[in-house]
Protein backbone atom coordinates (compact mmCIF):
# COMPACT_ATOMS: atom_id res chain seq x y z
CA UNK A 1 0.00 0.00 0.00
CA UNK A 2 1.36 3.06 -1.02
CA UNK A 3 1.03 6.19 1.97
CA UNK A 4 1.78 8.72 -0.41
CA UNK A 5 2.96 10.88 -3.12
CA UNK A 6 5.26 13.57 -4.09
CA UNK A 7 4.06 16.66 -5.96
CA UNK A 8 6.22 17.73 -9.11
CA UNK A 9 3.59 19.96 -10.82
CA UNK A 10 1.71 22.92 -9.24
CA UNK A 11 -1.73 22.32 -8.40
CA UNK A 12 -3.36 24.44 -10.77
CA UNK A 13 -0.95 26.36 -13.12
CA UNK A 14 1.24 22.76 -13.50
CA UNK A 15 4.56 24.73 -13.49
CA UNK A 16 7.11 22.58 -12.21
CA UNK A 17 8.90 25.39 -10.34
CA UNK A 18 7.91 24.77 -7.14
CA UNK A 19 9.91 26.28 -3.87
CA UNK A 20 10.16 24.33 -0.68
CA UNK A 21 9.14 25.84 2.80
CA UNK A 22 12.17 24.00 4.73
CA UNK A 23 15.34 21.99 3.52
CA UNK A 24 14.18 19.43 6.39
CA UNK A 25 10.75 17.64 5.81
CA UNK A 26 8.55 17.17 9.38
CA UNK A 27 6.56 14.31 10.03
CA UNK A 28 2.42 14.60 10.08
CA UNK A 29 -0.19 11.62 10.94
CA UNK A 30 -2.15 11.03 7.67
CA UNK A 31 -5.81 11.16 9.91
CA UNK A 32 -6.94 13.67 11.56
CA UNK A 33 -10.06 11.86 13.08
CA UNK A 34 -10.28 9.75 16.33
CA UNK A 35 -9.52 6.05 16.93
CA UNK A 36 -10.92 3.71 19.54
CA UNK A 37 -7.95 2.76 21.11
CA UNK A 38 -3.87 2.99 20.48
CA UNK A 39 -3.46 -0.49 19.47
CA UNK A 40 -5.10 0.54 16.20
CA UNK A 41 -2.04 1.14 13.47
CA UNK A 42 -1.60 4.73 12.05
CA UNK A 43 0.26 5.88 9.40
CA UNK A 44 2.29 9.40 9.13
CA UNK A 45 3.73 10.76 6.30
CA UNK A 46 6.65 13.75 5.61
CA UNK A 47 5.15 17.46 5.56
CA UNK A 48 6.69 19.99 3.83
CA UNK A 49 5.04 22.96 1.54
CA UNK A 50 6.05 24.16 -1.61
CA UNK A 51 5.22 27.29 -3.46
CA UNK A 52 4.63 27.71 -7.05
CA UNK A 53 7.23 30.38 -8.43
CA UNK A 54 4.74 31.41 -11.22
CA UNK A 55 1.35 31.61 -9.60
CA UNK A 56 2.08 31.65 -5.87
CA UNK A 57 0.01 28.85 -5.23
CA UNK A 58 1.28 27.08 -1.78
CA UNK A 59 0.55 24.17 -1.94
CA UNK A 60 1.34 20.39 0.07
CA UNK A 61 4.81 19.04 -0.95
CA UNK A 62 3.41 15.31 -0.01
CA UNK A 63 0.03 13.88 -0.79
CA UNK A 64 -1.62 11.15 1.40
CA UNK A 65 -3.06 8.08 0.67
CA UNK A 66 -6.66 9.26 0.14
CA UNK A 67 -8.42 5.77 2.22
CA UNK A 68 -6.75 6.65 5.19
CA UNK A 69 -7.02 10.25 5.26
CA UNK A 70 -10.82 9.76 5.23
CA UNK A 71 -11.04 6.69 6.56
CA UNK A 72 -14.03 8.56 9.14
CA UNK A 73 -17.42 9.91 8.78
CA UNK A 74 -18.09 13.56 9.15
CA UNK A 75 -19.34 15.32 12.36
CA UNK A 76 -20.19 18.75 13.12
CA UNK A 77 -19.76 20.18 16.31
CA UNK A 78 -19.90 23.77 17.89
CA UNK A 79 -22.08 26.28 17.54
CA UNK A 80 -19.58 28.02 14.13
CA UNK A 81 -20.17 24.45 12.22
CA UNK A 82 -23.96 24.41 13.09
CA UNK A 83 -24.85 28.07 11.97
CA UNK A 84 -22.47 27.48 9.03
CA UNK A 85 -24.83 24.89 7.91
CA UNK A 86 -27.99 26.80 8.27
CA UNK A 87 -26.59 30.10 6.90
CA UNK A 88 -24.94 28.02 3.52
CA UNK A 89 -28.75 26.46 3.25
CA UNK A 90 -30.33 29.89 3.64
CA UNK A 91 -27.21 31.04 0.94
CA UNK A 92 -28.21 28.17 -1.48
CA UNK A 93 -31.81 28.13 -1.13
CA UNK A 94 -32.26 32.42 -2.14
CA UNK A 95 -33.66 31.57 -5.85
CA UNK A 96 -36.98 31.21 -7.20
CA UNK A 97 -36.23 28.71 -9.84
CA UNK A 98 -37.31 24.72 -10.52
CA UNK A 99 -34.01 22.71 -10.27
CA UNK A 100 -32.13 19.60 -9.94
CA UNK A 101 -29.18 19.76 -7.08
CA UNK A 102 -25.72 17.41 -7.23
CA UNK A 103 -23.99 17.53 -4.00
CA UNK A 104 -20.84 16.99 -3.71
CA UNK A 105 -19.29 15.29 -0.41
CA UNK A 106 -22.71 15.24 1.04
CA UNK A 107 -20.81 13.75 4.84
CA UNK A 108 -23.71 13.18 7.16
CA UNK A 109 -26.59 14.60 5.26
CA UNK A 110 -26.71 17.99 7.59
CA UNK A 111 -26.67 20.24 4.96
CA UNK A 112 -28.99 18.54 2.50
CA UNK A 113 -31.27 18.38 4.88
CA UNK A 114 -31.51 22.01 5.70
CA UNK A 115 -32.06 22.58 2.07
CA UNK A 116 -34.30 20.27 1.51
CA UNK A 117 -36.51 21.42 4.41
CA UNK A 118 -37.03 24.54 2.12
CA UNK A 119 -38.52 22.85 -0.53
CA UNK A 120 -38.94 19.37 -0.27
CA UNK A 121 -39.45 19.54 -4.47
CA UNK A 122 -35.66 19.64 -5.43
CA UNK A 123 -34.52 16.80 -7.25
CA UNK A 124 -31.77 16.48 -4.99
CA UNK A 125 -28.46 13.90 -5.70
CA UNK A 126 -25.70 13.46 -3.44
CA UNK A 127 -22.12 12.33 -4.64
CA UNK A 128 -19.47 10.98 -1.61
CA UNK A 129 -18.10 7.51 -1.23
CA UNK A 130 -18.27 7.70 2.65
CA UNK A 131 -22.18 9.27 3.02
CA UNK A 132 -23.69 8.67 6.15
CA UNK A 133 -26.93 10.34 6.08
CA UNK A 134 -30.29 10.24 5.58
CA UNK A 135 -31.29 8.82 1.94
CA UNK A 136 -35.06 10.37 2.47
CA UNK A 137 -36.16 12.60 -0.86
CA UNK A 138 -32.03 11.86 -2.08
CA UNK A 139 -30.41 10.10 -4.62
CA UNK A 140 -27.17 9.04 -3.25
CA UNK A 141 -24.01 7.83 -5.59
CA UNK A 142 -21.21 6.35 -2.99
CA UNK A 143 -18.55 7.05 -5.71
CA UNK A 144 -16.13 10.19 -6.46
CA UNK A 145 -17.55 12.51 -8.97
CA UNK A 146 -15.14 11.78 -11.87
CA UNK A 147 -16.79 8.62 -11.76
CA UNK A 148 -20.37 9.49 -11.60
CA UNK A 149 -22.36 8.57 -14.81
CA UNK A 150 -22.98 11.10 -17.81
CA UNK A 151 -26.53 10.81 -17.75
CA UNK A 152 -26.67 12.16 -14.12
CA UNK A 153 -24.21 14.90 -14.51
CA UNK A 154 -26.32 15.73 -18.01
CA UNK A 155 -29.66 16.80 -15.72
CA UNK A 156 -28.05 18.75 -13.18
CA UNK A 157 -28.52 22.52 -12.94
CA UNK A 158 -27.20 23.55 -9.73
CA UNK A 159 -23.77 21.80 -7.90
CA UNK A 160 -23.29 22.18 -3.70
CA UNK A 161 -19.95 21.94 -2.65
CA UNK A 162 -19.43 22.95 1.43
CA UNK A 163 -16.01 21.65 2.63
CA UNK A 164 -15.22 19.61 -0.08
CA UNK A 165 -13.20 21.58 -2.94
CA UNK A 166 -9.83 22.72 -0.95
CA UNK A 167 -9.84 18.64 -0.39
CA UNK A 168 -9.78 17.69 -4.52
CA UNK A 169 -6.24 16.22 -5.10
CA UNK A 170 -6.77 17.59 -9.18
CA UNK A 171 -9.62 19.99 -8.99
CA UNK A 172 -9.16 20.91 -12.39
CA UNK A 173 -10.41 17.85 -13.35
CA UNK A 174 -13.62 18.89 -11.35
CA UNK A 175 -13.95 22.15 -12.83
CA UNK A 176 -13.29 20.86 -16.40
CA UNK A 177 -16.53 17.86 -15.63
CA UNK A 178 -18.66 21.81 -14.63
CA UNK A 179 -17.47 23.75 -17.66
CA UNK A 180 -18.62 20.82 -20.27
CA UNK A 181 -21.74 19.84 -19.05
CA UNK A 182 -23.81 22.99 -19.79
CA UNK A 183 -26.95 22.58 -18.10
CA UNK A 184 -24.50 23.24 -15.04
CA UNK A 185 -25.84 26.80 -14.65
CA UNK A 186 -24.88 27.42 -11.44
CA UNK A 187 -22.34 26.41 -8.59
CA UNK A 188 -22.16 27.49 -4.76
CA UNK A 189 -19.68 26.64 -3.11
CA UNK A 190 -18.80 27.35 0.63
CA UNK A 191 -14.65 27.03 1.25
CA UNK A 192 -12.77 27.69 4.29
CA UNK A 193 -11.54 31.61 5.00
CA UNK A 194 -8.30 30.21 4.17
CA UNK A 195 -6.42 34.00 4.10
CA UNK A 196 -8.31 34.55 7.79
CA UNK A 197 -6.87 30.95 8.70
CA UNK A 198 -3.60 32.16 8.01
CA UNK A 199 -3.94 35.73 9.46
CA UNK A 200 -5.53 34.94 12.35
CA UNK A 201 -3.40 31.30 13.12
CA UNK A 202 -6.68 29.19 12.59
CA UNK A 203 -4.27 26.29 11.95
CA UNK A 204 -6.27 24.06 9.72
CA UNK A 205 -5.12 24.94 6.16
CA UNK A 206 -2.00 23.24 4.50
CA UNK A 207 -2.62 19.73 6.09
CA UNK A 208 -3.22 16.24 4.89
CA UNK A 209 -6.71 17.20 4.27
CA UNK A 210 -6.72 21.12 2.75
CA UNK A 211 -3.38 20.37 0.64
CA UNK A 212 -3.68 23.90 -1.33
CA UNK A 213 -3.98 27.43 -0.01
CA UNK A 214 -5.98 29.88 -2.32
CA UNK A 215 -6.75 33.32 -2.05
CA UNK A 216 -10.14 34.29 -2.83
CA UNK A 217 -9.17 36.64 -6.24
CA UNK A 218 -7.72 33.58 -7.56
CA UNK A 219 -10.59 31.32 -6.64
CA UNK A 220 -12.80 33.22 -8.38
CA UNK A 221 -10.54 33.92 -11.11
CA UNK A 222 -9.87 30.19 -11.28
CA UNK A 223 -13.88 29.59 -11.78
CA UNK A 224 -13.72 32.00 -14.45
CA UNK A 225 -11.55 30.77 -16.78
CA UNK A 226 -13.67 27.60 -16.57
CA UNK A 227 -17.02 29.41 -17.61
CA UNK A 228 -18.46 30.38 -14.21
CA UNK A 229 -18.83 34.22 -13.29
CA UNK A 230 -19.35 35.20 -9.45
CA UNK A 231 -22.69 36.47 -8.54
CA UNK A 232 -22.15 37.13 -5.16
CA UNK A 233 -19.84 36.13 -2.20
CA UNK A 234 -20.60 36.05 1.36
CA UNK A 235 -17.99 35.75 5.19
CA UNK A 236 -18.76 33.77 8.12
CA UNK A 237 -17.36 34.03 11.17
CA UNK A 238 -13.61 34.00 9.95
CA UNK A 239 -14.16 30.62 8.87
CA UNK A 240 -16.03 30.17 5.81
CA UNK A 241 -16.76 32.09 2.44
CA UNK A 242 -19.92 31.50 0.56
CA UNK A 243 -19.85 31.65 -3.29
CA UNK A 244 -22.80 32.04 -5.87
CA UNK A 245 -20.93 31.21 -9.79
CA UNK A 246 -23.61 31.66 -12.55
CA UNK A 247 -22.29 30.12 -15.62
CA UNK A 248 -21.55 32.82 -18.24
CA UNK A 249 -22.81 33.13 -21.69
CA UNK A 250 -20.41 33.86 -23.66
CA UNK A 251 -17.19 33.12 -21.73
CA UNK A 252 -14.91 35.69 -21.40
CA UNK A 253 -11.29 35.77 -19.53
CA UNK A 254 -10.93 35.87 -15.79
CA UNK A 255 -11.31 39.67 -14.89
CA UNK A 256 -9.24 38.49 -11.85
CA UNK A 257 -5.43 37.23 -12.35
CA UNK A 258 -5.05 33.51 -11.84
CA UNK A 259 -2.50 34.54 -9.42
CA UNK A 260 -2.09 34.46 -5.10
CA UNK A 261 -0.97 38.31 -4.26
CA UNK A 262 0.20 37.82 -0.42
CA UNK A 263 0.73 34.35 0.01
CA UNK A 264 4.50 34.49 0.14
CA UNK A 265 4.98 37.27 2.88
CA UNK A 266 1.46 35.75 4.77
CA UNK A 267 2.57 32.07 4.83
CA UNK A 268 5.73 32.57 5.72
CA UNK A 269 4.78 34.76 8.88
CA UNK A 270 2.05 32.09 9.68
CA UNK A 271 4.76 29.19 10.05
CA UNK A 272 7.03 31.57 11.88
CA UNK A 273 4.15 32.43 14.31
CA UNK A 274 3.69 28.65 14.83
CA UNK A 275 6.79 27.73 15.44
CA UNK A 276 7.84 30.74 17.69
CA UNK A 277 4.19 30.04 19.72
CA UNK A 278 5.29 26.33 20.28
CA UNK A 279 8.56 28.17 21.63
CA UNK A 280 6.55 30.00 24.23
CA UNK A 281 4.25 26.74 25.06
CA UNK A 282 7.35 25.55 26.50
CA UNK A 283 8.42 28.32 28.44
CA UNK A 284 4.99 28.31 30.33
CA UNK A 285 5.31 24.68 30.70
CA UNK A 286 8.80 25.10 32.38
CA UNK A 287 7.44 27.51 34.45
CA UNK A 288 4.57 24.85 35.79
CA UNK A 289 6.21 21.66 35.69
CA UNK A 290 4.40 20.46 38.24
CA UNK A 291 0.43 21.12 36.45
CA UNK A 292 -1.39 19.26 34.24
CA UNK A 293 -1.32 20.73 30.49
CA UNK A 294 -4.01 20.24 28.21
CA UNK A 295 -4.89 20.81 24.50
CA UNK A 296 -7.83 21.85 23.07
CA UNK A 297 -8.91 20.72 20.51
CA UNK A 298 -9.15 17.22 19.30
CA UNK A 299 -8.37 18.12 15.64
CA UNK A 300 -5.99 19.01 12.92
CA UNK A 301 -5.23 22.15 15.02
CA UNK A 302 -3.48 20.16 17.63
CA UNK A 303 -1.96 17.31 15.08
CA UNK A 304 -0.37 20.44 13.68
CA UNK A 305 1.67 21.64 16.73
CA UNK A 306 2.56 17.92 17.63
CA UNK A 307 3.87 17.53 13.80
CA UNK A 308 5.65 21.32 14.26
CA UNK A 309 7.84 20.22 16.99
CA UNK A 310 5.26 20.64 20.75
CA UNK A 311 6.60 17.70 22.70
CA UNK A 312 3.43 15.26 22.61
CA UNK A 313 5.16 13.87 26.31
CA UNK A 314 4.53 16.91 27.85
CA UNK A 315 0.64 16.71 27.43
CA UNK A 316 -1.56 15.46 29.39
CA UNK A 317 -4.71 14.67 27.63
CA UNK A 318 -6.03 16.36 24.89
CA UNK A 319 -9.71 18.45 25.52
CA UNK A 320 -12.88 18.41 23.19
CA UNK A 321 -16.57 18.51 24.04
CA UNK A 322 -17.84 16.46 20.87
CA UNK A 323 -19.76 13.34 22.82
CA UNK A 324 -18.60 11.23 19.18
CA UNK A 325 -14.45 11.78 20.80
CA UNK A 326 -14.18 12.04 24.01
CA UNK A 327 -12.92 8.58 25.56
CA UNK A 328 -11.17 8.18 22.32
CA UNK A 329 -7.52 8.81 20.87
CA UNK A 330 -6.72 11.46 18.43
CA UNK A 331 -5.16 10.10 15.29
CA UNK A 332 -1.61 9.29 15.35
CA UNK A 333 -1.05 10.17 19.10
CA UNK A 334 -1.36 8.47 22.16
CA UNK A 335 -2.96 10.85 24.31
CA UNK A 336 -6.41 10.22 25.05
CA UNK A 337 -9.40 12.92 24.49
CA UNK A 338 -11.61 13.65 27.93
CA UNK A 339 -14.38 16.39 28.22
CA UNK A 340 -13.53 20.25 28.08
CA UNK A 341 -15.76 21.02 29.92
CA UNK A 342 -15.25 18.65 32.96
CA UNK A 343 -11.34 19.72 33.19
CA UNK A 344 -12.29 23.56 33.01
CA UNK A 345 -15.30 23.26 35.58
CA UNK A 346 -13.21 20.89 38.11
CA UNK A 347 -11.07 23.01 41.31
CA UNK A 348 -8.53 21.56 39.56
CA UNK A 349 -5.30 23.82 38.67
CA UNK A 350 -4.14 23.16 34.93
CA UNK A 351 -2.33 24.43 31.86
CA UNK A 352 -4.91 24.95 29.00
CA UNK A 353 -3.78 25.89 25.56
CA UNK A 354 -6.68 27.23 23.40
CA UNK A 355 -5.73 26.19 19.86
CA UNK A 356 -8.89 26.25 18.05
CA UNK A 357 -8.47 29.64 15.73
CA UNK A 358 -11.52 30.81 15.25
CA UNK A 359 -13.38 28.67 17.54
CA UNK A 360 -11.68 29.95 20.58
CA UNK A 361 -14.10 32.54 20.13
CA UNK A 362 -16.80 30.42 21.66
CA UNK A 363 -15.21 29.73 24.98
CA UNK A 364 -12.24 32.35 25.63
CA UNK A 365 -14.07 34.71 27.25
CA UNK A 366 -15.73 32.57 29.98
CA UNK A 367 -14.35 32.43 33.45
CA UNK A 368 -12.51 29.59 34.87
CA UNK A 369 -10.88 29.22 38.37
CA UNK A 370 -7.23 27.90 38.89
CA UNK A 371 -6.88 27.65 34.95
CA UNK A 372 -4.27 28.99 33.15
CA UNK A 373 -5.27 29.72 29.79
CA UNK A 374 -2.89 30.07 26.55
Amino acid sequence: MELYSERSNCIFCQSAQLKTQWETNYTIPLGCYVIPDISKECYSMPFNVLECESCHMVQTKYLGNQEIIYDYNANAHGTIRSTMNTKFADFVSSFQRSLSILEIGGGNGGLSELILEKNSNINYTIVDPTYSGSNENRTIIRNFIEQVPEETLSTQSIIVMSHVFEHFYEPIKILELFEKYENIQYIYLNMPDLESYVTKDNYHVLNPEHIYYIEKNYLMALFEKYGFETQKYSYHENHSIFYEFKRMNPHHPPSYPLMNINATVDISGYFQRILDRIENINKVLDENKDVPFYIWPCSMHTIYLFALGLDESKVTAILDNSPHKIGQYLYGSKKQCISFQEIVESEDKAVILLNGGCYNEEIKNKEYPNKIFI
